[in-house]
């Protein structure tokens, strides 16, 4: 019950601050009809409007690739039986499943809720550039920064907000072993990694996808 009411509590407030942004392309009218053709880019950034802010909460909890990343986690979790209070069990892994489903939800909907007050971007935005270095070097920055609405790169404090707040959360409910403050810590940062991680996925998988179909 205390786990739902969270969630629910969260999403509230992440409706809210969506409903009250502005929206994104007040700011850039002379594109906004041709928008939904738009390929995001750094370079020709347009900023999220809040049904796409609210659009991203929902997909990184319940979209396609983020339930399958969940099951990956589950499994390697359960392998390595960790937090070790679970066990490696079926219903172990059914419980690291639904702590990292409560994760993904508590993290994007601080992030982006709380980023909708000063305009953070909290999708990648691919980078637009040419070469491997510049690229990765984008994709790793931009973990740690985020877009405002005029398109300058400025600290994700939504973002680290929800990687430390949903942690400290969590451990209301996750076993003894996994609430020290430094297996805390340790989610942390392992959050911040996997946004790296992402981001590299975002910004080179299109372009691997295009090969292998050739």
């Amino acid at each position: 019950m205390k786990r739902a009411f969270v969630l629910v509590m969260l999403l509230a407030a992440a409706l809210r601050a969506a409903a009250q942004e502005p929206p994104g392309d007040a700011l850039v009218p002379q594109i906004t009809q041709a928008r939904p053709s738009l390929p995001l880019s750094a370079d020709a950034y347009v900023p999220i409007t809040g049904l796409e802010r609210v659009h991203w909460i929902v997909d990184g909890i319940v979209g396609p690739r983020s339930l399958g990343v969940g099951v990956l986690g589950g499994i390697w979790q359960t392998g390595f039986n960790t937090p070790q209070e679970w066990g490696r069990t079926p219903s172990g892994f059914g419980k690291r499943y639904l702590e990292r489903e409560a994760d993904v939800a508590i993290s994007n909907t601080i992030e982006a809720g709380l980023g909708a007050m000063w305009g953070e971007e909290p999708r990648y935005i691919p980078s637009g550039r040419r070469g491997l270095r510049p690229r990765v070097q984008y994709a790793l920055k931009t973990a740690f920064l985020a877009q405002r609405r005029d398109g300058r790169l400025a600290p994700a404090w939504g973002r680290y907000a929800g990687n430390v707040f949903n942690n400290l959360i969590e451990n209301s409910w996750l076993p003894p072993s996994a609430t020290t403050p430094g297996e805390t810590a340790i989610r942390s940062v392992e959050g911040m990694v996997t946004r790296m991680l992402g981001n590299l996925w975002e910004e080179f998988w299109p372009e691997v996808r295009k090969r292998i179909g050739k």
